[in-house]
This record gives C-alpha cells, structure tokens and sequence, in this order.
C-alpha cells in the first residue's frame, strides 16, 4: 500500500515537471527543485497557456473557415 501512494505521488511529479517543461520550456532540473507554492503557480500558468493557444487555434480554424466560405461563394 505504501509502496502504491509513493508510485502515485512520483507519477504525480513526474508528469508536473513534464507539464512545466513542455509548457513553460523549463528544465527538468529546474522542475525538481521548484517549492511547492512555486510549483503550483506554475502549474497555474501553465494552464493558462495552454487554454490561451486552444483559444488561438479555434479562433485560427474559424477564420480559415470563414474565408473558404466566402470564397466558395464567389
């Protein structure tokens, strides 16, 4: 069982420092020595950013859209 939540909270971890290195561009290094409050504000924007390019890529995809119709109707 204990062997079990520390297999979890390592995942956990791993998978934020991978979130903080593919999102913000940090070093793994530099994920693994971040404090806790650090980590999770990072983690905030992170999620910002990404929610913020979804925005940018549906806004891009409508206005491709958008323009092959009123080319369509030419």
């Amino acid at each position: 069982m204990a062997n079990k939540n520390l297999q979890e909270r390592i995942r956990k971890t791993q998978d934020e420092n991978w979130e903080l290195l593919t999102v913000l561009g940090m070093t793994w290094e530099d994920a693994g020595k971040l404090s806790e409050y650090d980590r999770g504000y990072l983690l905030l924007k992170a999620e910002e950013i990404k929610e913020a390019h979804k925005q940018r890529k549906q806004l891009l995809t409508d206005t491709q859209r958008q323009v092959a119709e009123q080319q369509a109707a030419q």
